[in-house]
């Protein structure tokens, strides 16, 4: 809504209400005339634009990222004086257009510079990176063309007092990384259209002579959002991009390196229904071991519960990482994140130990069990969430419980059993556990 739509707003109810006798709402008609505008610094900024404009305008706002004023200020070519970007839209015609405006400070007076438009409807983020490598850092905006699905990523230069477009490609997400090793931030856009079945990632380097597309990767089209994409490594050491995707009623890991010239996925065209990564649930990739590589969370049936119901048998969770090849097991862990912790399980346990759940007394009871005679032994050991509130420790100390951690609301406690068929110890028990960040 424009600023002279708010003011014809204002103006009607202003009479309105003088009509019906009320007198004892004050207003001021000289403020329902002013435009809004910005206070202190700003203030010259925003008349700059409206002296280059007209005030028939309406501000637009980031709405993610770290920069959500309509107007932005960034030293973008490291002269220590910020240049200021506007964003604004008009509308003619039912059309809206969606604008930026470069605002430069010289001589002590704001002026504007240079005004880019296209067809569209918001902004979503606004960031800044030096994408070409030459000191002045580029301009990323991602625009909403139409609602907030169909989207499109702009690169703008700003040099010489004019403001260019570099390049312009629909996303879904993106974001800018050294995927190629040279230094340089790489644009990397990740795109899904649902309409179409189709999914890709792009990979786009800029240089002083123009904008060179270094590959493209088909994704997973069966893939219903994105979580934002994490740039970690493979492996083997090479830089790589991880985005976790909704996938029916689970998750799967996108992961997308550059080597050799060619942009790689770890999606397979000829076998898209079955992902490698795929999982029950949401539960998200991340480094577990904290050794700079993402780990992939991937689901393993704990063999002694294979027999039961369902919603009874319980998973390993193998955080694996991928050297562009395979994957490898890093770690093995029971995660109970309803109560906020997990078991990590070494190897040599993994088949010999059985787990029940008891989720209404928040318990987990591990028992012996044999793989190749399927038998289930001796309890070896519990672990029990007590609400902080209620925890006694007296009373818990005198039935053999130990505590592990806790949390803002819980206390962790085992209770460990002697003589246990596997030999494990408290400081073993200790060593496994660990409370969820």
């Amino acid at each position: 809504m424009t600023i002279k739509k708010l003011i014809a707003i204002a103006l009607s109810a202003l009479i309105c209400l003088c009509l019906s006798g009320c007198d004892g709402l004050m207003l001021n008609v000289d403020e329902l005339l002013l435009s809004p505008k910005l206070e202190g610094d700003m203030y010259p900024v925003q008349q700059a634009l409206e002296d280059a404009v007209g005030d028939d305008i309406t501000l637009k706002y980031p709405s993610v990222g770290e920069y959500r004023s309509a107007f932005v200020l960034k030293d973008i070519n490291g002269d220590k004086t910020d240049e200021a970007f506007a964003f604004y839209s008009i509308t003619a015609d039912s059309t809206v257009t969606m604008h930026i405006n470069v605002i430069e400070k010289q001589n002590g007076k704001w002026k504007s510079k240079g005004d880019l438009s296209l067809v569209g409807s918001g902004v979503e983020s606004v960031s800044f990176a030096d994408l070409d490598g030459n000191g002045t850092l580029e301009i990323i905006v991602g625009w909403y063309i139409f609602g907030t699905t169909e989207k499109q990523v702009a690169i703008y230069t700003y040099e010489g007092e004019f403001l260019t477009l570099r390049a312009i490609e629909p996303y879904t997400n993106f974001t800018y990384e050294d995927l190629t090793g040279d230094t340089i931030k790489d644009l990397a856009v990740i795109y899904l259209n649902s309409a179409e079945k189709v999914a890709t990632a792009k990979l786009l380097s800029l240089s002083a002579t123009g904008v060179q597309e270094l590959g493209t990767a088909a994704l997973d089209p069966g893939v219903s959002s994105y979580n934002t994409p994490i740039c970690s490594k493979l492996a083997d050491g090479t830089p790589a991009l991880y985005i976790d995707a909704v996938k029916g009623s689970g998750m799967i890991t996108e992961i997308v390196w550059y080597k050799d010239s060619v942009l790689h996925s770890i999606y397979n065209p000829e076998a898209p229904e079955t992902s490698p990564t795929y999982r029950n649930g949401t539960v998200t990739s991340r480094d577990y071991n904290g050794n700079g590589v993402v780990d992939i969370p991937l689901s393993e049936l704990l063999e002694a519960t294979s027999n039961m119901a369902e919603s009874d048998k319980v998973y390993y969770t193998n955080f694996s990482e991928f050297d562009s090849v395979q994957f490898s097991v890093t770690a093995s862990a029971l995660m109970n994140y309803s109560d906020g912790y997990s078991i990590s399980v070494p190897s040599e346990l993994k088949q010999s130990l059985l787990v029940i759940r008891k989720i209404e007394s928040r318990a987990r009871y591990f028992y012996a069990y044999n793989s190749e005679t399927q038998t289930v032994g001796a309890e070896v050991f519990r672990i029990v969430a007590v609400s902080a509130t209620e925890y006694d420790k007296a009373t818990y100390s005198a039935a053999s419980y130990t505590e592990l951690g806790q949390n803002e609301s819980l206390i962790y406690l085992a209770k460990i059993t002697t003589d246990n068929d596997l030999a494990l110890t408290e400081e073993a028990v200790k060593a496994m556990f660990s409370v969820l960040k």
